[in-house]
């Protein structure tokens, strides 16, 4: 493959050799590169065609959503395979996309998280009637655009992969077409999720008149040329400030966390799932890059800013919860206040505190599949209906005690109590904001976090010690929810055993991002 020094090389060779054939092996390596998402792309469309043409003649609309359920499972597998057999370190189709081990890695950890909301979302549809393959066709386009921002090289290619996902989750928001509650939530996410794009386009355009590029290795080489010679440039400053905001009020972070709550409690669960887990991992890999290519050369203005966001993300998603009554509007506020503390190991940027964040989002995703899994199996028998409101979990315990004491493990987790593996998660952001000299962010943070222990453990204390009126019983778990939940469970106990390999696995990749 062709590594950055190497092309410049061999464009040199050109100059002085015309005949020298170069191109073809350029566009053979540029298309090895991502030759994943060219499967995906193009199995996708047969897939397609193959449901709409089934679709005509085959009127069973549950075993078909099933089926593309599935078929999505394999394609993501396959695609799993082709990612791992590629070579990395090298940019691509004129430096627009990167591949690298930074970037493989994220994408395996994506593969794995979709193919897990695949799974639970099974017994979902059924129980729910949403019997609709394109809701599985809207999840891997939506894929395709967060495969290509994690690898996105250049300003354009960030905001049309951008687009790609967001268009796709507008969609998947109004899934239940006839449900007055998910079409205004997904109306509400597509006109402020429209505005923030228009916000993310306005940067990009400030950025370019500035700099006169688009591509983020260029920019690093520009930006530390004009601040030496001109000083900072205002619409620089401005340009950046456009697209910190946009991103920011993509992934929740206050004070542009208004349209959560809503749109969290709006659209069915399966989708509360699936924006909870997914997107964020995406959107912090996309935060990095920017700030090592672009933020970096304006490290203070940039690190006040997220500082804010992030202590205003933690008191705002913790205050928040604390009053909801609703479960979905408590994980709303509870994704708030997560995304706060994933912002403090941006703050103090460097090897060990990104290695915190993505070890946090790890864990995060991990936790809050649990979680989702749990919301959307466990119904009442009479009625059928899941539970929507916290006094609901009462029951729980004397109808399905190993799964309350599974969702008591889960919630001491992800509220940070040691030697549980979310703890871990939070000590480690807290050693990085130490390092860094950000003593009054950690000390906040670890205040906050000890009082949104507060509405985990109500959680806990209804599960066990409520005094129910009425008693009811709930439906079981199925054979693939159950494996998920158990390998989740024993994940979450043993981590504190033997975390070596997981954590040297990561750290060795986040350092290949500063050396």
């Amino acid at each position: 493959m062709w590594t950055l020094e190497d092309l410049k090389y061999q464009q040199a060779k050109l100059i002085f050799n015309p005949d020298f054939d170069l191109y073809p092996n350029i566009f053979q390596n540029c298309y090895l590169g991502i030759f994943a998402e060219m499967f995906l792309i193009l199995t996708l469309s047969l897939l397609i065609a193959f449901l709409v043409i089934i679709d005509y003649y085959y009127k069973h609309k549950l075993i078909l959503t099933n089926l593309s359920g599935k078929l999505l499972m394999i394609l993501y597998l396959l695609m799993a395979i082709l990612l791992n057999n590629n070579d990395s370190g090298f940019l691509i189709f004129g430096e627009l996309l990167i591949v690298d081990d930074f970037s493989i890695l994220i994408k395996n950890i994506l593969i794995l998280t979709l193919i897990s909301c695949i799974i639970i979302s099974f017994n979902y549809i059924t129980t729910e009637r949403i019997w609709k393959y394109e809701y599985f066709i809207l999840l891997g386009l939506s894929s395709l655009g967060m495969f290509t921002i994690i690898s996105a090289n250049d300003l354009i290619t960030m905001y049309v992969a951008i687009e790609i996902q967001s268009l796709c989750f507008y969609i998947l928001a109004t899934i239940k077409i006839y449900n007055n509650f998910s079409t205004e939530a997904g109306l509400k996410y597509f006109i402020l999720g429209a505005f923030s794009s228009g916000i993310l386009l306005f940067g990009c355009s400030f950025i370019y008149g500035s700099l006169g590029t688009t591509n983020f290795s260029e920019m690093k080489l520009l930006s530390v040329n004009f601040s030496e010679v001109f000083g900072i440039q205002k619409s620089l400053i401005v340009g950046i400030l456009f697209v910190l905001v946009a991103i920011l009020f993509k992934m929740g972070a206050a004070p542009f966390h208004m349209w959560l709550p809503d749109v969290y409690e709006g659209v069915p669960t399966i989708v509360t799932a699936v924006y909870s887990i997914v997107p964020k991992i995406v959107l912090f890999t996309l935060l990095v890059r920017l700030h090592i290519d672009l933020f970096e050369q304006n490290s203070i203005f940039i690190k006040n800013i997220v500082m804010y966001s992030a202590l205003l993300s933690i008191i705002i998603g913790t205050l928040g919860a604390l009053y909801q009554i609703k479960i979905k509007r408590l994980l709303a506020y509870s994704a708030i206040s997560h995304v706060g503390f994933l912002l403090i190991g941006l703050v103090s940027f460097n090897s060990w505190s990104i290695f915190a964040l993505f070890f946090y989002i790890i864990i995060y995703i991990v936790i809050s599949l649990n979680i989702f899994t749990l919301l959307l199996v466990i119904r009442k028998i009479d009625s059928n209906l899941k539970l929507k409101k916290i006094n609901e979990f009462a029951i729980l315990f004397k109808s399905h005690p190993l799964l309350a004491i599974n969702f008591c493990l889960i919630l001491f987790s992800i509220a940070g109590i040691p030697p549980l593996v979310g703890f871990y998660s939070k000590f480690y952001i807290f050693i990085s904001a130490i390092k860094s000299e950000f003593y009054l962010l950690a000390i906040t943070a670890a205040v906050f976090s000890v009082i949104a222990s507060m509405y985990y453990i109500r959680l806990i204390k209804l599960m066990f010690f409520k005094n129910f009126e009425y008693w009811a019983f709930f439906a079981d778990l199925t054979k693939k929810e159950s494996l998920i939940i158990s390998f989740i469970f024993f994940f979450n106990i043993f981590f504190f055993c033997y975390p070596e390999i997981f954590i040297v696995t990561l750290y060795n990749v986040i350092l290949k991002l500063f050396f």
